[in-house]
């Protein structure tokens, strides 16, 4: 589990990170919780939002916005 995991990050930084994550995720389950939702879509292969108590999942970054979570 990570949690933010991009935060104070470089973007250098972020693209190492993600690419680690892509690596690992073949033989591992993450779970990652972050507010830069635009990083998680790159790598995710699921991604849930959690809004009005419920989970919800997201096909592309147009959900994000029609649950008032972003403005794209």
């Amino acid at each position: 589990m990570l949690d933010e995991p991009f935060t104070h990050l470089s973007p250098i930084q972020i693209e190492k990170v993600k690419e680690l994550l892509l690596e690992e995720k073949v033989n591992k389950g993450l779970l990652i919780t972050d507010h830069v939702y635009t990083q998680v879509l790159d790598i995710c292969d699921n991604l849930y939002i959690l809004a009005d108590g419920k989970a919800h999942l997201i096909k592309s970054a147009a959900d994000i916005e029609k649950l008032g979570y972003a403005r794209l």
